[in-house]
């Protein structure tokens, strides 16, 4: 330091020479969760609607209770690795016509959300927001 209060160049106003820190801020950044989940094997229908709900919801800026039913299909209708599901939202209206907000799969392996799509009978695209 020259003055007090006044940090030399190279120092951050302790006395410490910024030089000699930046490899433990970068050591330390490297060890800080990058906030993508690790995928997760889901274990039952119920675990997967869970996995789905939470996702869309996330996905739509929605809270989770937006969700009012999940409806699965028989494990044997859906493709062998996934669980296949409708998520319906509360109907807020004193008369609703369809509350649907989707159909989705999840795979069993990993607990990556996809959409489904009804018309091929097949996993679409992945659901925004990792898996």
């Amino acid at each position: 330091m020259l003055l007090a209060g006044v940090p030399a160049p190279g120092e951050d106003g302790a006395g410490v020479a910024v030089r000699g820190r930046l490899p433990i801020l970068l050591m330390l950044f490297a060890l800080v969760p990058s906030g993508c989940a690790k995928p997760e094997a889901v274990a039952s229908a119920e675990a997967a609607c869970d996995v789905a709900t939470a996702r869309v919801t996330a996905q739509r800026g929605l809270p989770i209770s937006h969700v009012a039913v999940c409806e699965g299909i028989s494990e044997g209708a859906g493709p062998p690795g996934y669980y296949v599901m409708a998520l319906r939202a509360h109907c807020r209206e004193e008369m609703c016509g369809s509350t649907l907000m989707g159909w989705f799969a999840v795979k069993k392996a990993t607990g990556e959300v996809f959409d489904w799509d009804v018309a091929e009978w097949k996993v679409g695209q992945a659901v925004a927001g990792g898996g």
